[in-house]
């Protein structure tokens, strides 16, 4: 993902186009939308919330350094609810990336998250957390999955749990640029778990086997003429994914290379998809040495693709469940790190339009999140402010 090599440049509350487009109204009964300000100042280059679905409405703030922040009754808290910030790697898209929180934690303390080590490593690890402190425990780790990382680029980051419980763990293609070793193709075991890489994995970690703290669950699909971790395959840099609530479909942002931008859709959560990286880049053929003419016929279409004059980074987003502004539901949010569009997805006559909700909503936005009601957040890494997602009519 490009977008840690853009420039860290200042971005101001007043900047950040904070009503649609005035040339472009919305039409009647359509959303429109306005970004709320929650957090202003106190974070250090967020880029990830979520929750812990355990009744508090506490909301939980990934920064890239190392540290999760807790958000209660509003207000941010100053000492961090985890900080492992000497054990991650911080250049380039590396960091703590990813957070999720275990469907039981309410009774179990545990939650996830995929961060790259010292080394630059993908690590999946589980903590413990002290529910009455409001504080986990740093020294609870248990390393769940590691892979090799090639290179410091393309780590993805988004883990979560879908509506069966399994943990899901979409992975980037080990960076680089053109994915040089075709690991988002490759299927068959490689050391360092390399094969993991372009792929998603779906683990089920109530349970051990075979010298892993996690399960392979045995309905996983067959690939490569086996039955492993891999769910799905055939991405680049899948930066953000979520399940929508109503249907269990994955949604995922896929960054592209040279010339376009994707968005995925898994439906029932896309058993054994190949999304098609490196044969195609968003609907375009970009290497036909692998499929002759690109012309593989178990690729699954992206639902949308952008070009260059819209952006060049994918922020993926969520599918609107909630229930505090009805004219969201069923719409699929999204932005570009780079432009700052913020667009929703919706179906017409069963075709995917986009619509462009606020232009120019300022620059890296790096993250959609979503509280326990389904109402949603989205976050700037460099300006470290969190805003909420509002229908405004």
């Amino acid at each position: 993902m490009r977008y840690w090599l853009t420039s860290l440049v200042a971005v101001c509350t007043g900047c950040l186009g904070l009503s649609p487009d005035p040339s472009d109204p919305p039409p009647s009964g359509e959303p429109s939308l306005h970004l709320s300000l929650l957090v202003s100042s106190g974070l250090s280059q967020p880029l990830y919330l979520t929750h812990a679905g355990d009744g508090s409405g506490n909301l939980y703030v990934v920064e890239k350094a190392g540290r999760i922040r807790l958000i209660e009754n509003g207000a941010l808290r100053t000492q961090a609810f985890l900080d492992i910030t000497e054990k991650t790697s911080k250049g380039s898209e590396q960091g703590l990336l990813g957070l999720a929180f275990h469907p039981n934690y309410r009774n179990n303390g545990f939650f996830y998250v995929n961060y790259t080590n010292s080394s630059g490593d993908t690590v999946i690890a589980r903590y413990t957390a002290n529910r009455s402190s409001k504080m986990a425990d740093p020294s609870s780790e248990q390393v769940v999955l590691s892979v090799d990382q090639p290179y410091d680029n393309h780590n993805a980051g988004w883990l979560g749990f879908g509506p069966d419980g399994m943990l899901y763990i979409p992975l980037g293609d080990g960076g680089s640029g053109g994915d040089p070793q075709n690991y988002a193709q490759r299927l068959e075991p490689q050391s360092g778990n390399r094969h993991l890489l372009g792929k998603v994995l779906r683990i089920d970690i109530n349970g051990s086997e075979l010298g892993h703290n996690y399960r392979i669950p045995p309905d996983n699909p067959s690939l490569g003429g086996r039955v492993s971790e891999i769910w799905a395959y055939g991405l680049r840099n899948p930066w953000r994914a979520s399940f929508d609530r109503q249907t269990g479909d994955l949604w995922i942002g896929d960054v592209g290379q040279n010339n376009q931008e994707e968005v995925n859709r898994g439906v029932g959560g896309g058993k054994g998809l190949n999304y098609g990286w490196k044969i195609m880049e968003g609907t375009n053929c970009y290497d036909n040495s692998i499929a002759p003419g690109c012309g593989s016929s178990n690729l699954t279409q992206p639902v949308h693709v952008y070009g260059r004059s819209d952006g060049y980074s994918v922020t993926g987003g969520y599918v609107y469940r909630g229930t505090r502004y009805p004219r969201m539901r069923g719409r699929y949010f999204f932005t570009d790190f780079g432009s700052g569009h913020l667009w929703s997805l919706y179906q017409v006559n069963g075709a995917w339009e986009r619509k462009t909700e606020i232009t120019s909503a300022g620059g890296s936005l790096a993250s959609f999140g979503e509280d326990e009601q389904g109402e949603l957040y989205v976050m700037s890494l460099f300006g470290g402010q969190v805003w909420r997602v509002e229908d405004r009519p």
